[in-house]
């Protein structure tokens, strides 16, 4: 039996498929390198963005960790730093929350700086 809200286009593996999303904001599939910063800057991920929005995104990461409910995540391409809440957590998959977003080619300060030295550190060259 298909869940309110869901259409059932089959069942593959057990799992039901849904034509509707009741996302607020479309995102968009991506494949971006990404790096989770917390800790004040102490500890660091390397992830991947799978798909990206204004109001989130989707990553994922290649071990288990235990990441706290609040992070840095950083756009390695865009030099963009988002304030993020973690929604759910799947294992190896995250979704998000922006809750901000810093520019790290213009803003300054000890927190920032120490973002855009390891934003740098990936970026490529």
């Amino acid at each position: 039996m298909p869940r309110p809200g869901w259409v059932t286009l089959g069942m593959a593996n057990g799992i039901e498929q849904s034509t509707t999303d009741n996302r607020r904001v479309s995102r968009s599939r991506v494949l971006l390198t990404g790096l989770i910063v917390y800790g004040g800057g102490m500890f660091t991920c390397d992830c991947k963005f799978r798909s990206l929005s204004a109001s989130g995104a989707r990553i994922a990461v290649t071990q288990h960790m235990p990441f706290p409910d609040r992070f840095y995540l950083i756009n390695i391409r865009d030099g963009v730093a988002y304030d993020v809440v973690v929604v759910w957590n799947k294992g190896l998959e995250l979704g998000v929350k922006t809750e901000s977003a810093l520019s790290l080619t213009a803003k300054t300060g000890y927190a920032i700086e120490r973002l855009k030295q390891l934003w740098l550190a990936k970026a490529p060259r």
